[in-house]
């Protein structure tokens, strides 16, 4: 959950380049991925590694597709017996349906 914030935080305030808001972004960011890393499942992970293979930014579709399906597979992960169709995520979270 923490990390879903920090990207959003990030995608709507887009502080300035070495502003402490920023520094304190990049913080929050690092502790957000290490927990993913120590307690996110195999899937989580993998999904979660291809959205930063595409840059960790929502500007593209295939960066829409990658963090709409992280953000599904860690759905499961938290314990949601029922998936939601990527459309849906994306709607709710990015405001477009790729």
């Amino acid at each position: 959950m923490d990390y879903l914030k920090t990207v959003s935080e990030s995608a709507i305030y887009n502080p300035k380049e070495n502003s402490k808001e920023r520094v304190d972004l990049m913080a929050k960011t690092a502790d957000a991925k290490s927990r993913i890393c120590l307690y996110g499942s195999k899937k989580a992970i993998h999904a979660f590694s291809r959205f930063e293979e595409l840059g960790a930014k929502l500007n593209t579709k295939d960066q829409h597709q990658s963090f709409t399906d992280m953000v599904g597979t860690m759905r499961l992960d938290s314990g949601s017996e029922i998936g939601v169709e990527a459309r849906a995520l994306q709607i709710v979270l990015l405001g477009v349906g790729d």
